[in-house]
């Protein structure tokens, strides 16, 4: 099961420290997070302008299925999913987004250096629904126990890390986690829940490359899935689908005062929000090689579980 690790000297990661002293501080606190551990801040570790946080309360955002979280892209400096109807609204939630985006990111780009100079900035979101209680498609809500894995968005083995804010300023926000990926992967696998994914030297493999590469130079946009990737939105797809897990299967309960935040590989961690409105989310991808620990990692588990290669990706050298 996950533990919390209260990250106590966060305000220290913005003062002068030795080189020494930062990077063993890093080295701490990416191995919890490799462990599987949530990394619990007790406030906003970083600037966050009120004005900012009064801006996000007052959003009032239209419930639609088409519309799950408002997205702020980093690499195409862009906000989707918002119903802002005036253009100075719009900008100024851009903005916002981007700025938070950014403090984040600077921020951890100090308290986790081991990570920084390799990880890739993805989306920020602003969750501005309550989660229980809504309606949404089965796959896509966020209270039924999962682990993340992203459609559209291949990971080839790397790790997806995830750094939420709770900015509601009255209520916590409720989470559970489940057992450790090595242990729940292991039991489905054993128990035919799940199918041992397929090497990436496999027909099917093959045939996906193909596919990109000759698409690709037609503007046809296709992202090749390594087995990897299928394992891993195969059991995002399962554990949500499957009612007796979630019924049954071993849960711990986790709450998040109003301005907490914390910091977990949603890969790894099986979880839940259970409750809770107005959060706020920046998502880094983790290259395998920027990893201290790549045998604790989904894909090294997965490839241990089915004597298999998972991906043709290879880590790159630093």
């Amino acid at each position: 099961m996950a533990k919390r690790i209260d990250i106590e000297d966060f305000k220290s990661a913005s003062s002068p420290s030795t080189a020494s002293k930062v990077l063993e501080r890093g080295v701490k606190y990416c191995e919890s997070l490799e462990d599987g551990d949530i990394l619990f801040f007790s406030e906003i570790p970083f600037d966050f302008p009120k004005e900012d946080l009064n801006f996000l309360l007052k959003q009032k955002q239209t419930e639609a299925k088409k519309r799950k979280n408002i997205a702020y892209k980093p690499s195409i400096n862009k906000i989707s999913n918002h119903l802002s109807t005036s253009l100075p609204e719009q900008e100024k939630l851009h903005d916002v987004m981007k700025r938070f985006s950014h403090n984040v990111s600077t921020f951890l780009a100090k308290l986790l250096t081991p990570y920084a100079s390799l990880w890739k900035l993805d989306y920020a979101s602003f969750r501005p629904f309550e989660e229980k209680g809504r309606k949404l498609r089965l796959r896509a809500r966020n209270d039924l126990l999962h682990v993340d894995a992203f459609p559209s968005r291949p990971m080839h083995g790397d790790r997806i890390l995830r750094f939420f804010v709770n900015i509601n300023p009255e209520a916590s926000r409720k989470w559970i986690t489940s057992e450790p990926f090595s242990v729940l992967a292991g039991r489905l696998i054993k128990d035919n829940k799940l199918e041992l994914p397929k090497t990436a030297h496999s027909f099917s493999s093959k045939l996906g490359k193909l596919m990109k590469k000759t698409a690709s130079p037609l503007g046809f946009p296709v992202r090749y899935k390594s087995p990897y990737d299928h394992f891993m939105l195969q059991m995002h797809h399962f554990l949500k689908e499957d009612e007796d897990f979630q019924k049954k299967g071993k849960k711990d309960h986790w709450e998040f005062p109003p301005f907490s935040c914390w910091m977990v590989f949603t890969d790894q961690v099986t979880h839940a929000a259970l409750e809770g409105q107005y959060a706020l989310e920046q998502t880094f991808i983790v290259p395998r090689e920027a990893l201290l620990n790549p045998e604790k990692a989904p894909i090294s588990i997965l490839e241990r579980l089915s004597g298999e290669i998972m991906t043709d990706r290879e880590p790159k050298k630093v």
